[in-house]
């Protein structure tokens, strides 16, 4: 990976959005921004109040690029333009009525916990990251509030638990050398952006959550773009604006590192796998170099470990990856009941010539929080994803695997070129996006249960996200 400005919460390529990044994540995780070769567009496009046919709803929409009309620029027609519709979650097609929403050169989106509002942040420009315009769509009543609170930059985009409040982080610093991280809100009853705090200088943050009443930033310290020091979590009482010193999770890397490997690139991108467990107050991190975990207590904002995790007894070897080698990242999500962690990923070897890369998966394994111990392994993939009951594990890479979450045992490989499980799931059913830029695309419903595969539709364009509605 090579550097670039602020990586940890840097933009994603439309190219990249349905791949590893959404494929990895939980569902209704903060999405990262789009970032893709569309014309320009106004930021305002969308209307309050818009169309919407008597008696239909909008439960899930497809973020994709389209044909603009014949009204469009010749930019517009010939790169196209980003929208998002809604689609029949069990056919997969447009359900006809619904003005879509103009998504302009670039956006972010977030779901408010009760599932009531929809934030979006969208870019008209693809130039700069200057003009954003903070929306709040009612998925109900198929509404459009613009909110009068440009926003420049959002590093990600998130809602305070009780839904009152969009929150979003931007870089405020001078000095695009040196990270400088502010978090801002906005009430939804009387929106009007404000500036709540600022994180320490040089903090580069890489995920972040909202939990009570305060905010979990987990990043590392950075300087010229390369991070100088271990893992942290970095806290915002968003009542008061106060920011502690960050709990720092000592010998746990995570950042761009300044690296020597023979014939590789000489820098390393570090992610540990990050998983929220919310309901608990507590996330819990794996290292990326070693089948190590740290659990922080994001109520107390402590931490403990470093957890070893024992190996799977059928194990005769290492797993898939090398010890004390840096991984690209590493994934991990946790089960409901707070006992189950799944944890998988990726390395990727960038060599110092020419633009070929080695992608190795990393093992995919169960591990008991009870006793940390890895009860079940399998070969791993490019992408993890877990069903809301905890029942279904489905794995990314060359092919798509559905496997039973208890035993890791495969239930199907779903046919055709490799997916990527999207973030969205509707009464048993998963979403598979198929994306090859600037191609078209194919949406695939897979039911969970049986592996069956109830809906397929073919896109003539790009796809890039998938967002549910409740």
């Amino acid at each position: 990976m090579r550097m670039s400005p602020r990586p940890g919460l840097a933009a994603l390529s439309l190219v990249a959005a349905v791949g590893l990044a959404i494929g990895c994540a939980a569902p209704l995780s903060p999405p990262a921004a789009v970032t893709t070769p569309v014309a320009a567009g106004p930021a305002n496009a969308t209307q309050a109040p818009m169309a919407r046919p008597a008696g239909a709803s909008a439960e899930l929409l497809v973020a994709r690029v389209e044909d603009p009309g014949p009204d469009g620029s010749l930019d517009q027609q010939k790169l196209g333009v980003l929208r998002a519709r809604p689609i029949d979650p069990r056919t997969l097609q447009d359900i006809p009525g619904f003005t879509p929403l103009e998504l302009g050169h670039h956006y972010k989106a977030a779901l408010a916990p009760d599932g009531r509002t929809l934030a979006t942040i969208v870019w008209p420009s693809g130039s700069s990251n200057a003009g954003g315009v903070l929306h709040l769509v009612d998925p109900v009543a198929w509404t459009d509030r613009v909110i009068d609170a440009p926003v420049d930059e959002a590093a990600w985009l998130g809602w305070s638990p009780d839904g009152t409040r969009v929150i979003w982080m931007r870089h405020v610093g001078s000095d695009p050398n040196l990270s400088l991280y502010a978090v801002f809100a906005a009430d939804i009853a009387a929106p009007a952006a404000r500036e709540l705090a600022r994180l320490p200088t040089g903090f580069q943050p890489q995920e972040a959550r909202s939990v009570g009443s305060r905010l979990a930033v987990v990043g590392s310290s950075n300087d010229h773009y390369l991070a100088t020091d271990d893992a942290a979590v970095a806290f915002v009482d968003l009542s008061t604006g106060a920011t502690p010193p960050p709990v720092r999770l000592a010998g746990t890397r995570l950042g761009q590192y300044s690296v020597s490997e023979a014939g590789l690139y000489p820098y390393r991108m570090v992610l540990p796998g990050l998983a929220w467990d919310l309901s608990r107050g507590r996330l819990i991190v794996v290292d990326a170099e070693r089948d190590v975990v740290r659990v922080v207590d994001l109520n107390r904002g402590t931490e403990s470990g470093p957890l070893a995790i024992r190996a799977h007894a059928a194990a005769k070897g290492p797993l898939t990856q090398a010890k004390m080698v840096s991984a690209t990242r590493k994934v991990a999500v946790v089960s409901a009941d707070g006992r189950w962690l799944y944890v998988s990923g990726l390395r990727e070897d960038v060599p110092a010539q020419g633009d070929s890369s080695r992608l190795t998966p990393i093992t995919l394994q169960r591990v008991d929080l009870t006793g940390m111990s890895a009860t079940a392994q399998v070969a791993g993939g490019q992408g993890l994803w877990l069903s809301s009951d905890g029942t279904r594990l489905v794995l990314g890479g060359d092919a798509v695997r559905l496997l039973n979450a208890s035993d890791l045992q495969a239930v199907v490989t779903v046919a055709g070129p490799p997916d990527a499980i999207v973030g969205a799931e509707r009464a048993g059913i998963g979403y598979l996006v198929h994306a090859s830029y600037p191609d078209g695309s194919t949406l695939r419903a897979i039911e969970l249960a049986t592996g069956r595969i109830a809906a397929t539709r073919d896109i003539a364009r790009h796809v890039a996200d998938l967002i549910p509605l409740r």
